[in-house]
């Protein structure tokens, strides 16, 4: 390269990186409005990605999914990268959204629930399994199938993330994905409910079938 070729190549890399702001910085507005799931990033979300989000690949086509992607830090990462071409002028919109904890609704209060120890059979339950004492033997067939049924298959019982078996369960427990979803804090902590605690004292004692 020769030296004019230097000295030019060197002026554009100080103006790129002086001018052009890092991703992570994009212009977003300062005093932002509320967002919502309902009706704004609903609209939004089956505007530029439905086309193909809305089958078995990070599927988008309801609040729970896109929370969950929102919580994780996928959804903003995608849309300040390689998905931005696909939101355009929504990007910010959705940055902004995410910003403020992904509301579903104006009006909707979320569940809130407190992980641990309960005093009180859960509905759908079996007779006499009673919180998650030092007295309670927890195994996948009692009572961790029936909370299951009770908190998680109404989704998770078809090809996506499959719950309905000893077998599945415990792959998603061996490789840390199912405290990492209902424990305080997950994305299916609202699910779970009383029943987070439960399920975590299980995965702690090793899940036994």
């Amino acid at each position: 390269m020769s030296g004019n070729r230097r000295i030019l190549f060197a002026l554009m890399v100080i103006v790129l990186v002086t001018v052009v702001p890092p991703i992570d910085n994009l212009a977003r507005p300062a005093a932002a409005q509320a967002v919502y799931y309902e009706p704004t990033i609903k609209d939004i979300v089956a505007a530029d990605c439905g086309r193909c989000h809305f089958g078995s690949i990070r599927y988008l086509g309801d609040y729970n999914d896109l929370k969950m992607y929102a919580d994780s830090g996928l959804l903003a990462t995608m849309v300040q990268g390689p998905m931005r071409r696909f939101a355009g002028n929504d990007a910010d919109t959705l940055l902004t959204w995410v910003d403020q904890g992904a509301p579903e609704k104006a009006n909707g209060t979320l569940a809130q629930f407190q992980a641990g120890p309960q005093d009180s059979p859960g509905p759908g339950r079996p007779p006499g399994v009673r919180g998650n004492g030092p007295s309670v033997q927890l195994t996948y067939s009692d009572p961790i199938k029936y909370i299951l049924a009770q908190d998680c298959l109404r989704c998770h019982s078809g090809p996506f993330r499959n719950m309905t078996t000893y077998k599945h369960v415990k792959m998603y427990v061996d490789n840390g994905l199912l405290k990492l979803l209902v424990r305080a804090g997950g994305p299916m902590h609202r699910f779970a409910g009383p029943d987070a605690g439960i399920i975590i004292d299980w995965i702690n004692a090793g899940a036994p079938e």
